[in-house]
């Protein structure tokens, strides 16, 4: 079988709805199900359960080719138990970064027909690995900031990592629901 390459895929056609309490069936070598609820927490932007839905404001940027954008039903049930423990157990910042996660697994299936497969170490400038090595994965969430210099950032970052692989900024803005999966390439 062929891998698709960042050209190849991210149609912006809509996915439906995408079930949250199931995001990490598509990544099984890490623990994407520990990002779940904190995802819920964002965007329910509350600290008390509740089963739900949301839409999700969406942006794809693959190679030259200019962002598109679609919207993206997030639903979630059944996961008030979890719910409870994450809020119990993580900091404000923890819950946002590990919402984005959530979201890059959805993001990077959905759009990117990849998988996150692995963690980086600490000071390698970006945060995972998907699928073979291929590309590095660089996320990063906010509640309420600015998502434009928020992408910059993480794309500069992403450009300087050791590997000199390219990637996708995963980057995420809860206050107004949206999020951007976009391919960074590095110089070589």
């Amino acid at each position: 079988m062929v891998k698709p390459t960042p050209s190849d895929v991210g149609s912006p056609r809509s996915y439906g709805v995408v079930d949250v309490q199931n995001l990490h069936e598509d990544h099984p070598r890490i623990r994407a199900m520990d990002w779940r609820s904190p995802l819920v927490e964002r965007l329910l932007a509350s600290d008390e359960y509740q089963d739900g839905t949301k839409a999700l404001s969406e942006s794809l940027k693959l190679r030259s080719i200019a962002p598109t954008a679609t919207t993206m039903t997030l639903r979630w049930h059944g996961l008030r138990d979890d719910f409870g423990q994450c809020h119990n157990t993580y900091q404000a910042p923890v819950i946002t970064e590990m919402a984005t996660l959530a979201l890059a697994c959805i993001l990077t299936k959905k759009r990117a027909a990849t998988e996150i497969t692995e963690v980086t170490r600490r000071g390698e400038k970006v945060d995972y690995w998907l699928g073979q090595r291929e590309f590095v994965l660089e996320v990063s969430g906010t509640v309420d900031g600015d998502l434009d210099a928020l992408t910059t950032k993480k794309s500069e970052q992403l450009r300087d990592n050791p590997f000199e692989r390219p990637g996708y900024v995963c980057v995420a803005r809860y206050a107004t629901c949206e999020a951007r999966l976009w391919f960074v390439e590095v110089a070589s």
